[in-house]
C-alpha cells in the first residue's frame, strides 16, 4: 500500500510543478501618478472642492455674522423673550442648513472623485491586464494599500513587479 501511495506521489510531482502559479505585483498609486492624465483630472477635482468650499465658506460667515449679532445684542440686553427664542431658532435651523450642506458637499466631492477618477482606473486595469496577458502572469497582488498598509506581506524577489511596465503601456499611446 506504501508503495502505491510513494508511486501515486512521485506521478503527481510534475502536475503540480506545472501547475505552479505566476504572480506579480503592482504598485497603483504609482501607476496613477505617472499618468499625464492624473494631473489633469486631479486638478479637476481640487477645482471642484474649492468651488464647493467657498460656496459652504459665504454660508458659514453669513451665519457667524447672525450669531455675533446675537451675541451682541444679548450683551446689551435690548432684546425681549420672544425676540431672542425666534433668532435662536433661526441660528439652529441655518446651523443645521449648513451641517446638511457640508454633507451634500461631501458626497458631490465623492461623486465627482469616481466620475473623474474612474476612466483613469479603467485604463490602468486593461493595461495590467494586457501586461499580465504579455509576462503569463496569473495573478498581480497590489504592492500597498491606500493607507500605504502592505496587501502583500511577503514578496520574494523573484516576484514579477509590473508597475513600471504598466507605466509604459500607459504613457507610450
Amino acid at each position: 500500500m506504501k508503495k502505491i501511495i510513494i508511486v501515486t506521489l512521485f506521478l503527481m510531482i510534475p502536475t503540480l510543478v506545472s501547475a505552479q502559479l505566476r504572480v506579480g505585483i503592482m504598485s497603483p498609486d504609482d501607476v496613477l501618478d505617472a499618468m499625464p492624465e492624473a494631473a489633469q483630472v486631479q486638478s479637476q477635482l481640487e477645482n471642484f472642492i474649492q468651488q464647493r468650499q467657498n460656496s459652504f465658506q459665504t454660508r458659514y460667515q453669513e451665519w457667524i455674522a447672525e450669531l455675533t449679532e446675537y451675541a451682541e445684542l444679548m450683551e446689551n440686553g435690548t432684546m425681549s423673550d420672544a425676540e431672542q427664542r425666534r433668532r435662536e431658532e433661526a441660528l439652529a435651523e441655518k446651523q443645521e442648513e449648513l451641517n446638511s450642506l457640508q454633507q451634500r458637499i461631501e458626497n458631490q466631492i465623492q461623486q465627482r472623485q469616481a466620475e473623474l477618477f474612474n476612466p483613469l482606473l479603467v485604463k490602468v486595469e486593461e493595461a495590467m491586464a494586457e501586461v499580465s496577458e504579455e509576462l503569463g502572469l496569473d495573478f498581480v497582488l497590489n504592492k500597498t494599500s491606500n493607507t500605504g498598509d502592505p496587501i502583500v506581506y511577503y514578496a520574494s524577489q523573484r516576484a514579477a513587479d509590473i508597475t513600471q511596465r504598466v507605466i509604459q503601456k500607459l504613457t507610450q499611446n
